[in-house]
Protein backbone atom coordinates (compact mmCIF):
# COMPACT_ATOMS: atom_id res chain seq x y z
CA UNK A 1 0.00 0.00 0.00
CA UNK A 2 1.34 3.57 -0.46
CA UNK A 3 -0.25 5.97 2.17
CA UNK A 4 1.70 9.41 2.15
CA UNK A 5 3.45 9.57 5.72
CA UNK A 6 1.57 11.48 8.33
CA UNK A 7 -1.90 10.36 6.91
CA UNK A 8 -4.75 10.53 9.09
CA UNK A 9 -6.38 7.04 8.83
CA UNK A 10 -9.93 7.53 8.61
CA UNK A 11 -11.17 3.81 8.77
CA UNK A 12 -10.82 0.22 6.66
CA UNK A 13 -12.80 -1.80 5.05
CA UNK A 14 -12.31 -5.76 3.90
CA UNK A 15 -14.62 -7.31 1.74
CA UNK A 16 -15.29 -10.90 1.16
CA UNK A 17 -16.43 -12.46 -1.81
CA UNK A 18 -17.21 -15.64 -0.55
CA UNK A 19 -19.87 -18.52 0.09
CA UNK A 20 -20.70 -22.11 1.65
CA UNK A 21 -21.55 -25.71 0.81
CA UNK A 22 -24.86 -25.27 3.43
CA UNK A 23 -25.96 -22.54 6.01
CA UNK A 24 -26.72 -25.19 8.27
CA UNK A 25 -24.36 -24.56 11.39
CA UNK A 26 -24.30 -21.00 10.66
CA UNK A 27 -20.60 -20.85 8.48
CA UNK A 28 -19.22 -17.41 8.70
CA UNK A 29 -16.52 -15.83 7.79
CA UNK A 30 -13.98 -13.51 10.52
CA UNK A 31 -11.25 -11.43 9.77
CA UNK A 32 -8.70 -9.50 11.74
CA UNK A 33 -5.84 -6.49 10.72
CA UNK A 34 -2.38 -6.68 11.80
CA UNK A 35 0.09 -3.77 11.61
CA UNK A 36 3.03 -5.84 13.14
CA UNK A 37 3.81 -8.64 11.13
CA UNK A 38 1.12 -10.62 12.74
CA UNK A 39 2.20 -10.47 16.58
CA UNK A 40 -0.70 -8.38 17.24
CA UNK A 41 -4.12 -8.53 15.77
CA UNK A 42 -7.00 -6.21 16.08
CA UNK A 43 -10.06 -7.59 17.48
CA UNK A 44 -12.25 -10.27 15.15
CA UNK A 45 -15.03 -8.69 12.77
CA UNK A 46 -17.21 -11.59 11.48
CA UNK A 47 -19.57 -12.01 8.23
CA UNK A 48 -23.27 -12.66 8.10
CA UNK A 49 -23.87 -16.53 8.06
CA UNK A 50 -22.62 -17.44 4.38
CA UNK A 51 -25.52 -18.72 2.28
CA UNK A 52 -24.87 -21.26 -0.70
CA UNK A 53 -24.37 -18.47 -3.62
CA UNK A 54 -21.06 -16.46 -4.19
CA UNK A 55 -21.54 -12.88 -2.24
CA UNK A 56 -19.63 -10.13 -1.16
CA UNK A 57 -19.73 -9.52 2.63
CA UNK A 58 -17.97 -5.78 3.91
CA UNK A 59 -16.44 -5.35 7.27
CA UNK A 60 -15.45 -2.51 8.88
CA UNK A 61 -16.46 0.73 7.09
CA UNK A 62 -14.19 3.93 5.67
CA UNK A 63 -14.92 5.51 9.34
CA UNK A 64 -14.13 2.21 11.28
CA UNK A 65 -10.73 2.18 12.86
CA UNK A 66 -11.18 -1.71 14.46
CA UNK A 67 -10.24 -0.36 17.77
CA UNK A 68 -6.77 1.37 16.74
CA UNK A 69 -5.10 4.51 16.19
CA UNK A 70 -2.72 3.45 13.20
CA UNK A 71 0.14 4.99 11.88
CA UNK A 72 0.21 5.70 8.19
CA UNK A 73 4.02 5.29 7.73
CA UNK A 74 4.41 2.06 9.58
CA UNK A 75 1.81 0.20 10.40
CA UNK A 76 0.87 0.02 6.38
CA UNK A 77 3.89 -1.49 4.73
CA UNK A 78 4.06 -4.99 3.10
CA UNK A 79 6.06 -5.84 6.47
CA UNK A 80 3.73 -4.96 8.48
CA UNK A 81 0.42 -5.07 7.26
CA UNK A 82 -1.35 -8.53 7.74
CA UNK A 83 -4.92 -9.76 7.00
CA UNK A 84 -6.02 -12.88 8.67
CA UNK A 85 -9.35 -14.77 7.35
CA UNK A 86 -10.73 -17.44 9.12
CA UNK A 87 -13.60 -19.80 8.71
CA UNK A 88 -16.25 -20.81 11.64
CA UNK A 89 -19.24 -22.80 11.63
CA UNK A 90 -21.05 -24.87 14.67
CA UNK A 91 -20.64 -27.96 12.39
CA UNK A 92 -17.19 -29.61 11.29
CA UNK A 93 -18.92 -30.38 7.71
CA UNK A 94 -19.06 -27.26 6.16
CA UNK A 95 -16.99 -26.37 2.88
CA UNK A 96 -16.24 -22.68 2.40
CA UNK A 97 -14.98 -20.86 -0.61
CA UNK A 98 -13.02 -17.53 -0.32
CA UNK A 99 -12.88 -16.00 -4.05
CA UNK A 100 -10.82 -12.63 -3.08
CA UNK A 101 -10.40 -10.37 -0.16
CA UNK A 102 -9.69 -6.86 -0.48
CA UNK A 103 -8.64 -3.93 1.80
CA UNK A 104 -9.67 -0.39 1.59
CA UNK A 105 -7.84 2.25 3.56
CA UNK A 106 -9.71 5.61 3.55
CA UNK A 107 -7.34 8.37 4.55
CA UNK A 108 -7.06 11.61 4.85
CA UNK A 109 -3.39 12.93 3.58
CA UNK A 110 -1.32 15.46 5.84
Amino acid sequence: MSIPSGSAINGIEVRLDAWADATSGSPAMCAELSWDGGATWTAVKTTATLGTAQATFTLGAASDSWGRTWTAANDFTNANFRLRITNIASSTARAFRLDWAAVRVTYTPP
